[in-house]
């Protein structure tokens, strides 16, 4: 039997970060590794250069199961920064207002036409609307977690972390905060399937009115579950969080 900590992520806008190339930012369907382990170190108040203990975290075994998939939505948008030398000719300002940024911009567009300065920067980002996914981590026998390093006893501690987190925890992108709480709990079973069945949340009639309305229950898993359909890979498993750095992982799906 194995201890699998479970819970629960929705909120009205999600993004997990797919490859991305230029301005376009897409999002996988369904969390990423990356994501859920960044989330536990906000609760456990880890930064970013903390590289040590996000290894140690990175050894959770990760499974997912899509509850709703929800509406994929794109946002289009720029970006514009006062440049440099506008910067430079106010130094004598204490601190800049919006109406001193927007004066700053209207110098950055004189220039651009005179002296070709680079102006806003496009983009466009995918979000998934009304999501559902519940979570379970357990611990890879082979990689054991030095817990010690992470000033944890056991998997245990984590809930009470969640709980009540030292920073705050979003879906993937800071505008997207959790709706409901994660509701973490601890479910002792034989794989990750049993785990996501056996656990209980609140919340259960308020979003069934949003849940997939197919028959069909998607599962991702680490674990290598029986009968599954097909192994997949995705570079999602972190390798130096302060520099974005990733590498390959094997999932498994499973459905029914």
């Amino acid at each position: 039997m194995i201890d699998y900590l479970v819970f629960r992520l929705y909120g009205t806008l999600a993004s997990w970060g797919d490859i991305a190339v230029g301005e376009i930012r897409p999002s996988y369907r369904y969390p990423s590794k990356s994501a859920v382990i960044g989330l536990i170190a906000a609760a456990l108040g880890f930064n970013r250069d903390e590289s040590k203990k996000q290894t140690e975290l990175s050894k959770l075994l990760f499974s997912t199961r899509i509850d709703a998939l929800g509406s994929p939505i794109d946002d289009y948008h720029t970006i514009q920064a006062p440049s440099e030398q506008a910067i430079k000719n106010d130094r004598g300002t204490p601190f800049w207002t919006r109406i001193d940024e927007i004066e700053a911009m209207k110098w950055r567009v004189m220039k651009t036409r005179n002296n070709k300065e680079a102006g806003a920067v496009q983009s466009r980002r995918t979000y998934y609307c009304d999501s559902v996914y519940t979570v379970a981590l357990s611990e890879s026998r082979s990689a054991k977690i030095s817990w010690g390093a992470l000033k944890l006893s056991s998997i245990h501690e984590l809930v009470s972390k969640i709980k009540y987190p030292e920073f705050t925890l979003y879906l993937g992108r800071k505008s997207c905060p959790l709706s409901i709480p994660m509701q973490p709990q601890i479910t002792t079973a034989e794989n990750c399937i049993e785990a996501f069945r056996l656990s209980k949340f609140k919340f259960t009639e308020e979003l069934s009115q949003i849940a997939d309305n197919s028959n069909t229950v998607q599962y991702y898993s680490e674990e290598k579950l029986p009968d599954t359909l097909m192994k997949l890979t995705r570079r999602d498993q972190p390798v130096n969080r302060s520099t974005w750095q990733f590498t390959e992982r094997d999932e498994y799906y499973y459905t029914e």
